[in-house]
C-alpha cells in the first residue's frame, strides 16, 4: 500500500484545519496531575506549544499544519515521514523487523517499528522525552509513553489516522484518539525555516510569548 505520492502524481497530506477528533477532554482518563497540567495549559492564551518556538514535536503533534510526506524505502527497509512545519524535521520508522533498544536516549521522536495489517501501516514507539506537547492543545504525556500509531489510506484523497496513547505516568488507562487527514493533489514540500518565521511572535501569533 502506498501512502505518499507516485511518479506521475505529486501530492502530500495536508493537516488544516487542525487535530480535530481526539476525545473530549472528559473522556480522556487523566491522572489528576495530567488534568491540572492539561487545564492549565488550555487556559492559557499567551502560553504556546513548544513547537511554536521551533522545537521538535513528537507523537500526534508532529502532525500539524501545513503538512507532511510518506516516503516508503524498501532498499532501506524503512519509512520516512516528512514534516513541513517546525524545525524541518522527520522521522525514521524501521520495516526490517526489529524491536526496539533495551536503552534508549529519550527523545521528541522516539524510537518508531513498523509493519502492515492489510493496508494499514501500524508504527509501535516508544522512548520520548518530556519537552514537548502530546498534541498542540496541550495534552501531557511522560517519559512512560507508549504510542501506537496506525495510518490507513481508505480511498486516494483520505488518510485515516489513530493513535494509541498508553501512558501509565499520566493516564489510569490507554485511549485513542485521531482524525482524517486530506491529500493535496499536484503539491510538493516546500521550504519552511521555522527559524526565519519566528523571529516576531508578537506578528506572528497576535500576543506576546
Amino acid at each position: 500500500m502506498n501512502l505518499g505520492s507516485t511518479p506521475d502524481k505529486k501530492g502530500y497530506w495536508e493537516v488544516r484545519p487542525g487535530l480535530g477528533g481526539m476525545p473530549r477532554p472528559d473522556g480522556i482518563p487523566f491522572q489528576p496531575w495530567a488534568k491540572a497540567l492539561y487545564e492549565y495549559r488550555s487556559s492559557k492564551k499567551d502560553l504556546y506549544p513548544p513547537l511554536v518556538g521551533c522545537k521538535p514535536a513528537g507523537g500526534p503533534s508532529f502532525f500539524n499544519a501545513p503538512g507532511f510526506e510518506i516516503v516508503d524505502a524498501p532498499e532501506l527497509k524503512s519509512i520516512f515521514i516528512l514534516d513541513i512545519a517546525g524545525p524541518h524535521s522527520w522521522r525514521v520508522i524501521y520495516m526490517d523487523g526489529r524491536g526496539h533498544p533495551q536503552d534508549l536516549d529519550p527523545s521528541y521522536f522516539g524510537h518508531s517499528v513498523g509493519h502492515w495489517e492489510g493496508d494499514s501501516l501500524v508504527v509501535d514507539s516508544v522512548g520520548f522525552n518530556e519537552r514537548f506537547w502530546l498534541t498542540r492543545e496541550g495534552i501531557p504525556h511522560t517519559s512512560a509513553l507508549h504510542l501506537v500509531e496506525r495510518f490507513t489510506r481508505t480511498d486516494y484523497d483520505t488518510l485515516k489516522y489513530e493513535a494509541t496513547i498508553d501512558d501509565p505516568g499520566a493516564y489510569t488507562s490507554s485511549w485513542t484518539g485521531g482524525w482524517n487527514i486530506r491529500w493535496q493533489a499536484g503539491e510538493e514540500l516546500y521550504e519552511y525555516v521555522c527559524q526565519d518565521n519566528n523571529r516576531d511572535p508578537k506578528h506572528m501569533y497576535g500576543g506576546e510569548r
